[in-house]
């Protein structure tokens, strides 16, 4: 697949023959905001992601996608993240999650996050 790289380091494959294991790579896809990866954007997103980066009381863990749990796409993953997510599912207004929003598709944002395990896209 063209979201999939051989390497090891997760960059893209370029001019290489294409043999071996695809590792998740640049352009992975996801759907953002869908930080618990089950498909769905909704409150369980938040609480999983708050969870996760406020880990007492049993919380914690990882985040098999980081880009999608960058709900506000400023490159970092914290609490204005769960914020953005609640916005968008119950704000007065909501705004649309940046792209590739509640669709599955790649980030256009460059930044280090990574989508180590994609959606199921």
């Amino acid at each position: 697949p063209s979201d999939a790289t051989t390497r090891t380091d997760h960059a893209a494959d370029t001019g290489a023959p294409d043999l071996g294991y695809h590792y998740p790579g640049v352009g992975a896809r996801f759907r953002r905001g869908d930080c618990n990866g089950d498909t769905a954007v909704d409150i369980a997103d938040a609480i999983h992601l708050v969870s996760t980066i406020f880990p007492g009381n049993g919380g914690g863990g990882t985040f098999l996608c980081a880009d999608a749990c960058d709900t506000n796409d400023d490159g970092a993953i914290d609490i204005a993240d769960a914020i953005a997510t609640l916005g968008a599912l119950f704000g007065n207004s909501p705004l649309p999650l940046p792209a590739p929003g509640t669709t599955c598709g790649s980030d256009p944002t460059d930044d280090s996050l990574e989508c180590f395990i994609p959606a199921d896209c």
